[in-house]
């Protein structure tokens, strides 16, 4: 990176006030923050200091107030004006809140609370001893907030700009044009103490729809093999983060393959893998390691790619994020959740494990969906193996729930981007907005076919011939676990799983286009299915409301829904509980997909007739209304 110096070979002071948003004004108490800071502020260490609305720069902590220890001002560490506000506590908790009616709005022209709807809200912190930092949107109650979780490195105990994308929706529906308080919480290790400086809260305008960037660590074979092949049908890029040294080895991509993705538009990224983690080499170390590891893809003629690094997991301090501010345009470096788009923070931009679908990854594309921010989700190595035989915590993924997985995220209607998108501000896409629904008088499906099977334990049926339409399967037998995959015939697609019960009875439904297909059925004892196509009339739809309960599997509606609608979910058994929306234009949403007891809300990204499809061992409720 080529940085400006002046006469004396150090940086330059000038764009180093600049960087900091400081004039000869401000300057007063302010001389140890020039020294200290003075290199990462010339290398940008502080973004967003010139961009968006300042919501608050703690230059008076009055307007503050320290619900779990104590607030108190610091010249020293000011990133703008002449303080800080320092947050510390003698416990594992310390929290600083303010209300927004007693905040001076007067230059945002706002009145009865703040308006955050279509805003990115961040922060700078700087977590001297935290673990983890949560930032409350009251929305405009406490029942109504929204959270920003983000952990901190092992180690880190440097300044860094944290973006506050949502993490954790409450049961009710915030309202972020009617903001009523911000909650600033720090969690320190176990038995304290605890210390975050924060200073220059901000909000800067959010991108017009959600995005998401697809990391495929490692750069294994099936990335290549299996989802190359299905991000190439949307028309998608992604990122392959790549220990260069390891190009090439069993099982992994060859240079020739990531030539291919880099030749359409992947970003492959450097993913260094030290001997020794990061935080416990010396300066020198590190910046080598890191220079390494770009200029080898830079060899390869990656230099798109190489820009943006992907942290190993052994951990990131404050020198190896300023050496990253310095060698790279951005770094990914914790498992996390979402954030602006783009990021303010270009160098601390959080993950999320994408194997985690059902306890996590899924909500926080809805999250990014809802509130038009961005997640990065992380694709280990794919297996062709059933998803419940695949651990959350494995260093792997089923490719059935990879397909999932691409299904949620292109039903959403995310934006798929790369690192280079981010960086380069082409992050933007062209998009027809769908028509609104408009209820059908006639014929929804006209009457398809119909057939039955019978066995015992593990079969595959014969092939069948399905029409375009509805399919509902019912099952009985004495089998006590049961699961039924749906199989195309000629292969397209990802297996359906059509029915999964852990009785000798259950119902099930899915939409489904003509063709041929058979039955995969995995049980261990005597069953029969009956499939059938019932035709279905525009009269048939239920309108919301509607309230639904039950024990075991079961089928709700069809039912009439104007757009997105809301779920809300209970289950008492101590199995799976599963529930999956399904719409007459063929598309599916998994909107729970756990096990034991559930009680919680879903957002379902509705519109046009529906089907909810329930899962489960016990009893259960649905209440299904609009938002």
């Amino acid at each position: 990176m080529q940085r400006e110096r002046d006469a004396g070979g150090g940086p330059s002071r000038r764009r180093l006030l600049a960087a900091l948003g400081v004039t000869s004004t401000t300057l007063a108490g302010c001389t140890d923050l020039v020294s200290s800071d003075e290199e990462m502020a010339d290398s940008g260490a502080w973004p967003a200091l010139d961009s968006g609305e300042v919501l608050s720069d703690f230059q008076d902590l009055g307007k503050w107030t320290a619900r779990t220890g104590t607030v108190s001002a610091s010249a020293d560490e000011a990133l703008t004006g002449s303080q800080a506000a320092v947050l510390e506590s003698e416990g594992e908790t310390a929290e600083l809140t303010t209300t927004f009616d007693g905040l001076d709005l007067s230059k945002l022209e706002f009145s009865d609370g703040l308006d955050l709807e279509g805003w990115d809200t961040s922060l700078a912190v700087k977590p001297e001893s935290a673990t983890r930092i949560r930032v409350e949107f009251v929305a405009p109650d406490r029942e109504e907030r929204l959270t920003s979780v983000r952990l901190v490195p092992d180690g880190f105990d440097g300044w860094f700009r944290l973006d506050c994308g949502y993490q954790q929706k409450p049961a009710e529906e915030p309202d972020l044009s009617a903001v009523t308080r911000i909650n600033v919480v720090a969690e320190g290790p176990d038995g304290g103490p605890t210390r975050l400086v924060v200073d220059d809260l901000r909000r800067t305008r959010s991108a017009d729809n959600g995005k998401a960037v697809l990391a495929l660590y490692g750069g294994h074979g099936s990335h290549y093999d299996v989802a190359a092949d299905l991000l190439e049908e949307r028309g998608w890029a992604a990122a392959v983060p790549v220990s260069p040294e390891r190009i090439g080895e069993d099982g992994r991509m060859n240079h020739e393959q990531l030539r291919d993705l880099s030749d359409r538009g992947w970003d492959v990224c450097p993913l260094p893998a030290p001997s020794t983690p990061l935080p416990e080499q010396s300066a020198d170390g590190k910046r080598q390691l890191l220079e390494d590891a770009r200029a080898a893809l830079e060899r390869e003629g990656f230099d798109d790619g190489a820009r943006h690094l992907f942290v190993p997991d052994e951990g990131f301090d404050a020198e190896s994020y300023r050496l990253a501010r310095e060698g790279y345009d951005a770094a990914f470096i914790s498992n996390s959740g979402t954030t602006g788009v783009p990021p303010t923070e270009m160098h601390a931009i959080p993950y999320i494990w994408g194997p985690a679908l059902h306890t996590g990854v899924r909500r926080h594309v809805n999250i990014a969906d809802q509130y038009d921010l961005l997640t990065v989700i992380r694709v280990p190595r794919l297996v062709d193996e059933e998803p419940e035989d695949v651990g959350v915590d494995e260093n792997r993924m089923s490719i059935d729930d990879f397909g999932l997985l691409l299904e949620h995220i292109d039903h959403r209607g995310l934006d798929v981007v790369t690192p280079s998108d981010l960086v380069d501000g082409t992050f933007e896409r062209d998009r027809e907005e769908p028509p609104e629904p408009e209820r059908p008088d006639g014929a929804v499906f006209e009457e398809g076919r119909s057939h039955a099977f019978e066995g015992s334990g593990d079969e595959e049926t014969p092939s069948f011939e399905l029409d375009e339409g509805v399919l509902v399967a019912t099952v009985t037998g004495d089998a006590s676990e049961l699961a039924v995959d749906l199989v195309r015939d000629d292969g397209a697609e990802i297996d359906e799983t059509l029915v999964r019960v852990g009785g000798a009875e259950g119902e099930s439904v899915t939409v489904v286009e003509d063709g041929a297909y058979r039955l995969e059925v995995v049980a261990d004892g005597a069953w029969s299915i009956d499939l059938e196509q019932p035709a279905v009339h525009g009269d048939d739809l239920e309108e919301l409301p509607v309230e639904a309960s039950g024990s075991g599997s079961a089928v709700v509606g069809p039912l009439w829904t104007d757009g997105d609608v809301r779920v809300v979910a209970t289950h008492g058994g101590d199995g799976a509980f599963v529930v999956d929306g399904n719409g007459a234009d063929g598309h599916r949403e998994v909107l729970v997909d756990r096990s034991g007891e559930f009680e919680n809300p879903r957002s379902y990204k509705a519109g046009g007739p529906v089907w909810l499809d329930v899962e489960a061992d016990g009893d259960w409720t649905l209440s299904i209304t609009d938002p």
